[in-house]
């Protein structure tokens, strides 16, 4: 389930990078350039809904197979990110 909830990451991180790629060249591997504006906000709030849609799909999947409330599923999936996200914090911290 946890597959299948992540095929929406590997949709845009397929279909996303080769168009960046395309637009910006080199520019988007370095610091600074052409990269950063609206265009890099537009691409950015794409795997921001890509993130959503996976997380969405993983609690749809959960609340399916164990027959639980929306609440409970929810809060089972949070309570699972929580740890991968603190991890993250950490590090930009």
């Amino acid at each position: 389930m946890l597959a299948l909830s992540g095929a929406p990451l590997a949709l845009a991180l397929l279909t996303l990078w080769p168009v960046r790629i395309l637009i910006y060249g080199q520019d988007l591997f370095r610091t600074g350039g052409t990269d950063w504006g609206p265009g890099d906000r537009t691409f950015g709030g794409l795997m921001y809904f890509a993130f959503a849609w996976s997380a969405l799909l993983l609690v749809v999947g959960v609340r399916s197979v164990h027959g639980w409330s929306w609440g409970r599923s929810l809060a089972t999936v949070a309570l699972a990110g929580a740890v991968p996200a603190l991890v993250v914090l950490a590090t930009i911290l």
